[in-house]
């Protein structure tokens, strides 16, 4: 396996800086999208799979 290169510390707290930078300037982009929320239909059971239950009972009942 490789070995890591080591980075002094003053590389680390440059890096570090100019990341904050960067989150900085893409958190204003983004600041006028407004929250997902969901439809009251996209909560409630899937009423297909309802319906595939009845039709398993009925078509057992029939046999």
């Amino acid at each position: 396996m490789e070995q890591r290169k080591l980075r002094s510390k003053v590389q680390i707290k440059k890096f570090l800086e100019d990341n904050k930078e960067i989150i900085k300037r893409l958190g204003r982009k983004t600041g006028g999208a407004g929250t997902y929320t969901r439809e009251p239909w996209m909560t409630e059971a899937n009423p297909m799979d309802d319906r595939y239950e009845e039709f398993l009972y009925k078509e057992s009942d029939s046999l």
